[in-house]
């Protein structure tokens, strides 16, 4: 006779957070899945009992730290080797991070995407996520544009600020799993007041993600290059100039976002406080994650 093993809540939200890490071919350890457990909140202790039981067991390897879905032994290889490359980014992530955290109106400076994860690829590179003051969001993100091409063509090419939100427009109009997962696994490297008042504004994230609470290890507060050269920028382009430029730029992106680029992908629509973000991304990583768990449920 067939036992055939069910698996319960706990069980299924496990392996829904496993099959989601997959996509990016991540295995996950014990403390990591507690963290980003997608809908129930428990103990880690809750995560490390279901794992060892005889229901995960059927669906899932484990190198004895790391877990990932059964037949993706390959994965932990992989993982090793990016935690490796992460490490090595890291000083370079330190660097770049005092430098934004140095420009006119930054109030907080995160490390978003793979180097967050620690799972950088070889051909990864450096993103950040940035909060600036409001009335200044388009400007700054127009310079930082700049600093990446000139990065691209001179440099290493790993510089990568691509997302802004202003203090003005801080909750997320979109209100996904992807971008519970992106928010919560950020990690601040200057304005750590900010980045819980950023958390704060987007408390919705608990409902995707209910353990991940407060910033990820790693966490830093760097200190700028030069506050003195910051706060004569500020006053620079406080004036009326300055103000004139972001308006400029401003209304060029938003009509750009909101009207040219319309007809490339559904976009969220851009404000003068907020940049629209591209659902390419989400959609493919949701829909890869979605057949993840439509294989489970059909076996």
């Amino acid at each position: 006779m067939t036992i055939v093993l069910t698996m319960n809540k706990l069980e299924t939200a496990i392996y829904s957070t496993i099959a989601y890490r997959d996509i990016f071919h991540f295995p996950v350890s014990a403390p990591e899945i507690h963290r980003y457990l997608h809908g129930i909140r428990c103990t880690p202790g809750d995560v490390q009992h279901a794992l060892g039981g005889p229901a995960l067991a059927r669906h899932l390897e484990t190198d004895g730290i790391y877990h990932a879905l059964r037949g993706r032994t390959d994965l932990f290889a992989i993982r090793r080797t990016r935690r490796e490359l992460s490490r090595r980014q890291w000083p370079t992530a330190r660097r770049y991070a005092r430098f934004l955290a140095s420009l006119p109106n930054v109030r907080m400076v995160a490390m978003t995407g793979s180097l967050a994860a620690g799972n950088f690829p070889p051909d990864g590179d450096i993103d950040f996520l940035l909060v600036t003051d409001a009335g200044t969001m388009w400007r700054t993100r127009a310079f930082c544009r700049l600093l990446a091409l000139m990065d691209a063509k001179l440099a290493n090419g790993l510089f990568c600020p691509n997302t802004f939100l202003s203090l003005a427009a801080l909750p997320l109009a979109r209100r996904s799993l992807y971008d519970a997962q992106e928010l919560c696994q950020m990690i601040p490297l200057y304005g750590p007041d900010v980045y819980e008042t950023v958390r704060d504004a987007n408390a919705w994230t608990a409902d995707w993600l209910p353990n991940a609470v407060g910033a990820p290890l790693g966490s830093l507060n760097c200190v700028p290059y030069t506050t003195a050269l910051k706060r004569a920028g500020e006053w620079l382009l406080a004036s009326p100039l300055g103000r004139a430029l972001e308006g400029l730029e401003a209304r060029r992106k938003i009509h750009r976002f909101n009207e040219t680029d319309r007809l490339k992908g559904a976009w969220t629509r851009s404000t003068r406080e907020s940049h629209s973000m591209w659902d390419e991304m989400r959609l493919k990583i949701e829909a890869a994650w979605q057949a993840r768990m439509d294989e489970l449920a059909a076996r």
